[in-house]
């Protein structure tokens, strides 16, 4: 989707981790050229739960049964006319380009299959990577230098 708003849009992401092994998922992105985790906006008519759900199921071919979302921390669970969403476990704020930023709302997601999709939407390319072989993308410039900060630090955690 194209940017809703002037100066900021909220988007979802997810690092997605492989069901039986310490590797995550990445995608290389048409527009951008680098890989990345799997996520995009949160369209207007669209919370952040299902815009990651759609987002997920475009880019990668995980639909929600594939995967669990894993929270940092507990919290309430009230019964009512509210829906209680999960906790991302990473938020921020980063230039798209010159004039225009994203709110990023990061989950980290535990994949129940190795299977994806083989013509991912948006992407280029689509892969399980272990933290060497994400180093050396990064070593290329072929990745952000603040994912493999995060990737290491979901290493580090031993899910």
């Amino acid at each position: 989707m194209a940017h809703i708003h002037e100066l900021y849009d909220f988007t979802v992401s997810a690092f997605v981790m492989h069901p039986a092994s310490p590797k995550l998922l990445l995608i290389s992105h048409k527009k951008l050229g680098v890989w990345l985790q799997p996520g995009g906006h949160v369209e207007l008519n669209e919370d952040p739960l299902m815009a990651l759900h759609h987002e997920l199921e475009e880019e990668t071919g995980l639909k929600p049964t594939d995967y669990d979302i894993l929270e940092p921390a507990e919290q309430p669970r009230p019964t009512g006319k509210i829906s209680v969403l999960p906790l991302p476990f990473y938020f921020n704020v980063h230039d798209y380009n010159d004039t225009h930023k994203h709110i990023d709302i990061s989950y980290l997601v535990r994949s129940k299959t190795a299977d994806l999709t083989d013509n991912p939407d948006g992407a280029n390319a689509i892969g399980w990577f272990d933290i060497a072989q994400i180093r050396r993308l990064t070593k290329k410039g072929e990745l952000f230098d603040e994912t493999l900060q995060v990737c290491e630090w979901i290493a580090s955690k031993k899910f």
